[in-house]
């Protein structure tokens, strides 16, 4: 007796597990009619193996070509299908939930003859899991009953009904234990929400990069908890010091203001898959300067992992920018660009830089237009209230030889309407402010008495003045401000400064630590960067840890594999590949090879078999064959009369129970003509038993 199914209850919680996963896989991506042409074969393979119909030896045998040539009509479907914009593309998932269930259809089919238990409980979990990506709304439910059916399909056969109560019951207190924290959650959430709040608030965003910026807003970035937050990746290893965000205009009460006007309005020039590409000068990201000369241009990819409010981190002298999403872009004077809003609060850009082409074009690799360069009457914009201190700071700074009266002049609007004269070059100006703050200041993360002196909070600068201590901030704060009184061109810039660099990582990275404020000046008819702000001391300066050294590279990379994924770059090639299948499908020259193979494959098989029935006969004598006629010839007559040879017994032995049965033959009332005929193929098999070893 051939081995059959075990059928019991198990068995229908296996075969509706299977039927959910299917329904459930096609629901989700809109091919219900393909999920319930699973459920149904699942259904009649559970019914012919739950009725016995078919035994194990009698199950069609698992045909590995099958398994593997599934894959050719589905690797077709996915070619054919057409690219998505901004997003995976839904077929990631569902052609291989479906190539998972067709396998647990062929193991199913030939389970006990080449196909395994195991790989269909595997192959139907996984098809249940695609099935829940983005699946509709309410069923949900149904992926929760078909992994519970799964549980109680595939546990031990012969487990005690108790023991699946108990697991029940396991399952719901998980489940009120769940519901109970959520519900104590929404009673005692307002208790921490504050501070959860302020937590969140300092985690999830960078300090001091509003489009209006408060002075002392970087200090979070340097107290708090997260200084040691990756929050710029940039995929160069050799990056510029300083990357710019915003650069401000007015100043009123520990307030900077962006400024009102712009310089150019920039539109897309061309686009690179999903992200549009936007020049400052016509024709310098794709490789040329406008006057013809061929420069050779690098695009960097940043990644910014918190709200950048719309700023395009980037450095100095970028000449371009490419983003996505984003129709346009503002750019400012100097080099501040905005118009990443529309993106989400967390974005990535690139930005272009040109290569010099030799030592001497360094400086100026890519030459921006003037128009974009030009200071405006903003960059002089001092307040009435903070003429008095910058006159006393220009004073104790000798920067100037006199200070006549000219901090009277003020206009209505209460800005100054004359700059002081001085008697110095720019630059020897820049020079003796650095040297003052050298010797004379510290830096501190702390202005002391910024929160309990009298009035401190609407006049800090002053505070900073007679502390001589401070971070950033105040130092490019009050550089602006006494620049701008001295006719100098200035302005306050916000950003990060001196990357963190480490070797065997491809990338370079900017902490919250590293948010940095300076100061631009338009010295000898161009910009300079001029930091005020002393060195940091030691303990300010902390390294990171190994194990976070290893972890950000890590993540890094991740990102940049998750980027490579949503940037469609890799959407081209497939678009390519596809057109180039497409035109191979339409070609008459693939169905004439497909034609070749498929002739010269059945004429190797008709030469094999051929081959194979040639050597089976060359060993084989004529009296062999004979015999071979006669005993199949004796054994139907014995056959006829109810005497067959059993799987394994001799010639011999059969002759001999046949003799024994053919004397009971008359007895039974059997004609004369089978019992002739059975005694003559007795004859036949006695001869054989006889003649057998002879030649």
């Amino acid at each position: 007796m051939m081995a059959s199914e075990k059928v019991d209850i198990r068995y229908a919680f296996k075969v509706l597990f299977l039927c959910l996963a299917s329904v459930n896989l096609g629901h989700t991506f809109d091919f219900l009619w393909l999920g319930l042409l699973f459920a149904i074969y699942f259904v009649v393979i559970g019914v012919l193996n739950a009725t016995r119909r078919r035994e194990f030896a009698k199950r069609p045998r698992y045909n590995k070509i099958l398994a593997y040539g599934a894959i050719v009509p589905l690797a077709l479907f996915w070619v054919m299908t057409p690219s998505v914009e901004n997003g995976v593309s839904p077929y990631l998932i569902f052609l291989p939930g479906i190539y998972l269930l067709y396998l647990a259809a062929l193991q199913e089919r030939s389970r006990g003859n080449g196909g395994f238990e195991v790989f269909v409980a595997f192959d139907g979990v996984g098809a249940l899991l695609f099935g829940m990506y983005m699946v509709p709304h309410g069923w949900g439910f149904v992926g929760l009953v078909g992994f519970l059916l799964a549980l109680c399909a595939y546990s031990r056969r012969g487990t005690a009904p108790y023991k699946y109560g108990l697991f029940l019951l396991v399952i719901a207190a998980l489940g009120a234990i769940s519901y109970g924290g959520w519900q104590y959650w929404k009673t005692q959430r307002y208790r921490y929400g504050a501070k959860m709040a302020e937590d969140y608030y300092q985690r999830e965003r960078m300090m001091g990069f509003d489009p209006v910026a408060a002075l002392g807003s970087f200090g979070s970035n340097y107290n708090s908890r997260y200084n040691s937050q990756v929050v710029l990746r940039v995929w160069d290893k050799r990056p510029s010091r300083y990357f710019k965000a915003a650069s401000y205009e007015k100043y009123v009460a520990g307030i900077w203001k962006l400024p009102t006007s712009y310089a150019k309005k920039l539109y897309p020039a061309y686009y690179q898959v999903d992200y549009a590409v936007f020049e400052t000068a016509d024709s310098l990201t794709i490789g040329s300067t406008a006057a013809g000369q061929s420069r050779e241009v690098e695009q960097i990819w940043v990644q910014s992992t918190l709200n950048n409010f719309g700023f395009v981190f980037a450095p100095y002298g970028a000449v371009g920018f490419a983003a996505k999403d984003v129709d346009s872009l503002t750019y400012y004077s100097g080099g501040m660009v905005q118009g990443l809003n529309s993106n989400g609060k967390r974005s990535d850009w690139h930005y272009f830089k040109c290569k010099p082409v030799s030592v001497e074009d360094a400086p100026d690799a890519c030459r921006m237009p003037d128009s974009l360069l030009t200071p405006s009457e903003g960059d002089l914009m001092v307040g009435e209230r903070y003429l008095s201190l910058i006159d006393t700071v220009i004073a104790a700074m000798q920067l100037r030889d006199t200070v006549s009266a000219d901090s009277a002049a003020v206009s209505k609007t209460g800005l100054a309407s004359m700059a002081l004269a001085k008697s110095m070059p720019d630059s020897l100006v820049l020079q003796k402010m650095l040297a003052y703050y050298l010797t004379n200041f510290t830096y501190s993360l702390t202005v002391p008495g910024i929160s309990r002196w009298g009035g401190a909070k609407n006049e800090p600068l002053a505070i900073f003045w007679r502390e001589k201590q401070g971070f950033c901030e105040y130092y490019a704060t009050l550089s602006t401000l006494v620049l701008r009184r001295l006719g100098i061109p200035a302005r306050y810039v916000t950003g990060f400064a001196n990357p963190e660099v480490i070797e065997g990582l491809p990338y370079s990275i900017f902490r919250r630590k590293h948010s940095h404020a300076w100061v631009e000046a338009y010295v000898d008819n161009r910009w300079v960067i001029f930091d005020p702000t002393p060195p940091i001391l030691p303990q300010f300066a902390e390294s990171p840890s190994w194990w976070s050294v290893k972890w950000e590279g890590v993540r890094g990379r991740l990102a940049r594999v998750m980027h490579a994924l949503k940037e469609g770059e890799w959407r081209r090639v497939v678009d390519n590949w596809q057109n180039q299948s497409t035109a191979l499908l339409e070609s008459p020259i693939l169905y004439t090879v497909l034609a070749i193979l498929i002739v010269g494959f059945a004429g190797r098989k008709i030469y094999i078999a051929y081959k194979l029935n040639s050597k089976s006969h060359a060993f084989v004598s004529a009296r062999s064959l004979e015999w071979e006629k006669k005993l199949d010839r004796a054994e139907r007559n014995l056959t006829r009369v109810g005497l067959r040879r059993e799987p394994g017994e001799t010639v011999g032995k059969f002759a001999e129970r046949c003799r024994i049965a053919i004397s009971r033959l008359a007895e039974n009332q059997t004609p004369l003509k089978k019992i002739q005929k059975a005694s003559n193929a007795l004859a036949v098999l006695n001869d054989y038993e006889k003649e057998r070893w002879t030649k």
